[in-house]
């Protein structure tokens, strides 16, 4: 295998404590030379730059401009620039592990690489990264050499823009101010397409040492060919029992399994890899304890402390999981799931704390009702039901389910899929609702807000309807669904001797709403009283929660 190592560059950045003095100077860098190394086609990680930030008190890295003084250019050998902050093990170990910042951007008019918008807090001490991806079919041989320039603030506002160059803080304590600090050695930039390099195999969420108390556990990681093969055979190792890995996708690089646990032990899991051309990958092993503890339901509590929000995807729900065992105590380390369409979840696939608990945050930015599920394993714990509201329909008042007009006299029903549903005719109307008591008034602009969705049809259980083409009598189940009455003895057993009252017309053009079911041939084949059971609501009814 091609031992790819990377350039460093290591050097501190010292800021005084003086208040007035909003810059930095080269003597407060410490910058050792990097050795010669090669890089080649479709690889990543390539270290290149690596340096310690120290500063005195609390600050904010807001951007940072880089050169490479060597002829390797974007459009030819470096694909993507990045940054890292140190993570997890000391030093550099990238994908999955060290905390990705983003891409840099590259500027012509300089002919320099920045990245901006960081808004990256730091104190004391902290270790950054510069790594390069290379491109797959790059033709030409050629130089990488990293430097921090000088600072160039072209406004002299303190603030970066394209363009400028050096290290750019919150505090407008930027730099360095006097001059550049370039490594000294060169990075080579290899076309050879010989690639003898394996897979990079990680573990996202275990680490040496881990404890867990459950039968399974659904492990989750990082795998990437270096060299951009596909993968021929991907395994994990338990003890040295091979398992294949099948759930794992090539554009994000991710992968799940889940462990089925046998027996409480000490178990050493690793990871290989050979990518088409053979080439094998291997991670290092990781030690594992288990001590299982038996979940129990009704000791456990999950809690939301709101079920309506707004659209904005700033205003979350959080649902509070504690999670007992049989005896009332803590379960630590199990794996919760807040799952759901539509909605932005944070912290789902983590894992509870010491004390049992871990917090969801739910958030969206589409109107209409989300269903969240917090699953345990395969085990659905509990389900949600939250609102998330259009903000301007919130402040009128607006909710799921009520009934709106604007300025005209139409009346609709406002879905829980954040669209409105149109009575076709007063009769389908009073199938549902007494009176017009709960009709909400709001603006026309506001109606112009809510889209749409479909017509409502009878209440199931209610009426019976026919259309005036037609001689059928049909009774209506969920979802518009018509079932034919095939005699009269049969509406008479089910509905009473004054079935026919019941019976209303539904014009042609509207007929098209309902879908034809299986007739009616028996008295138990329908249920007035369990279909208006079913169907409380039109939500309900069309099966919107």
């Amino acid at each position: 295998m091609k031992k790819i190592c990377a350039a460093i560059i290591i050097f501190s950045l010292v800021f005084f404590a003086a208040p007035e003095v909003l810059a930095f100077e080269s003597k407060a860098v410490v910058l050792n030379q990097a050795p010669y190394k090669t890089f080649y086609p479709a690889t990543f990680d390539n270290l290149v730059l690596d340096f310690n930030l120290i500063v005195i008190r609390l600050d904010e890295v807001k951007a940072m401009a880089l050169k490479n003084l060597g002829g390797a250019d974007y459009l030819r050998q470096i694909k993507y620039l990045k940054l890292w902050v140190d993570q997890g093990e000391p030093g550099f170990q990238g994908m999955g592990i060290d905390r990705e910042l983003g891409n840099f951007s590259y500027s012509s008019g300089s002919d320099s690489w920045y990245l901006e918008n960081l808004n990256l807090k730091i104190e004391d001490n902290f270790r950054f990264f510069v790594t390069v991806e290379t491109y797959s079919l790059a033709q030409k041989t050629d130089t990488i050499q990293m430097q921090i320039p000088a600072l160039l603030d072209q406004n002299q506002d303190g603030i970066f823009q394209a363009g400028d160059l050096g290290i750019f803080m919150a505090s407008g304590n930027n730099g360095p101010t006097d001059k550049n600090l370039t490594n000294a050695n060169t990075q080579v930039f290899s076309t050879s397409n010989i690639d003898n390099m394996g897979p990079k195999l990680v573990f996202l969420n275990l680490q040496d040492g881990d404890l867990i108390n459950d039968s399974q556990f659904l492990i989750k990681g990082k795998v990437r060919d270096q060299g951009n093969n596909n993968l021929n055979l991907f395994q994990i190792i338990i003890n040295d029992q091979e398992f294949d890995i099948i759930d794992y996708n090539l554009n994000t690089y991710d992968w799940q399994y889940r462990w089925q646990i046998p027996a409480d032990g000490d178990y050493v899991l690793r990871l290989k890899a050979y990518d088409s051309l053979g080439n094998l990958g291997q991670s290092g092993p990781i030690n594992i304890k288990v001590e299982k503890q038996f979940f129990s339901l009704e000791n456990s509590e999950i809690e939301i402390d709101k079920t309506t929000i707004l659209n904005t995807g700033l205003d979350p729900a959080k649902i509070t999981i504690l999670l007992k065992d049989i005896d009332s105590q803590p379960l630590a380390g199990r794996q919760i799931e807040c799952l759901g369409e539509n909605a932005i979840i944070s912290k789902s696939g983590e894992k509870t704390g010491s004390d049992g608990s871990l917090v969801c945050e739910i958030r969206s930015t589409r109107a209409g009702i989300r269903k969240i599920e917090v699953k345990l394993g395969d085990n659905v714990l509990k389900t949600f039901s939250i609102n998330v509201l259009d903000r301007r329909l919130a402040e009128a008042g607006i909710n799921f389910g009520d009934l709106i007009k604007a300025s005209g006299p139409a009346v609709y029903y406002y879905g829980a899929d954040a669209k409105r549903y149109v009575f076709p005719a007063a009769k389908v109307y009073f199938s549902w609702y007494k009176d017009f008591s709960q009709v909400k008034t709001i603006s026309d602009e506001n109606l112009a807000l809510i889209g749409i969705g479909g017509n409502a049809t009878y209440r199931p259980g209610i009426k019976l309807i026919k259309i005036t083409t037609d001689p059928k009598v049909y009774a209506v189940s969920q979802g518009g669904v018509l079932r034919w009455l095939e005699s009269e003895e049969l509406a008479r057993g089910i509905f009473g001797d004054n079935w026919a009252v019941l019976v209303e017309d539904v014009a042609d053009a509207f007929f098209t709403n309902y879908i034809e079911g299986e007739p009616i041939r028996q008295l138990s084949d329908y249920d007035p009283e369990q279909e208006k059971e079913n169907s409380q609501t039109i939500d309900q009814d069309k099966g919107l929660l």
